[in-house]
């Protein structure tokens, strides 16, 4: 069996690669917003799950599960927000409950992550809204991540793409 500092980096990699595909696709107006959020929530889950890995966690036990992101995401973030310089991070410093807020928002992006059906939105499949009544990730706006272009959402950015760096 790999190690779990191999399983780290080989998560890391592919972190890096969906962040960088989403951030590539982040000024394309003929991508929809979903395809632009999934790849973010699955470099966000890869961060994550490389982050703990790096942190002695059984990589295997974390292959089960999409559930990472909302508790691990503002701890890689607060780490990586101590190690920048204050003009890098901005103005308004360390907004940890904004970061929480948008990695618990992130989480849900996933099909497998819908807070017991009170959250059925998702980035990936249609889900049921009412009677007879069905929505695609197309069709919605995901107004939860629109913190993601506040300043704490843009150095969430930030930190996740440094930190990313950091692991590979």
């Amino acid at each position: 069996m790999s190690s779990a500092k191999g399983w780290g980096r080989a998560f890391a990699i592919q972190a890096k690669a969906d962040f960088q595909t989403c951030n590539r696709l982040q000024g394309r107006r003929d991508v929809p917003t979903c395809h632009k959020l999934h790849f973010l929530q699955m470099a966000c889950e890869k961060l994550c799950k490389a982050h703990l890995c790096k942190a002695g966690s059984d990589p295997v036990a974390l292959q089960s599960s999409h559930r990472y992101i909302g508790k691990n995401l503002p701890v890689v973030v607060k780490q990586q927000l101590a190690r920048l310089d204050r003009k890098v991070v901005g103005r308004d410093g360390y907004p940890m409950n904004q970061i929480r807020h948008l990695a618990r928002e992130i989480e849900l992006l996933s099909p497998a992550v819908d807070d017991n059906g009170k959250r059925p939105d998702n980035c990936e499949y249609p889900w049921q809204v009412g009677p007879g009544e069905i929505r695609t990730p197309l069709e919605y706006q995901f107004p939860n991540l629109n913190l993601l272009t506040a300043p704490s959402g843009r150095n969430l950015l930030k930190c996740v793409q440094q930190a990313i760096e950091d692991l590979t």
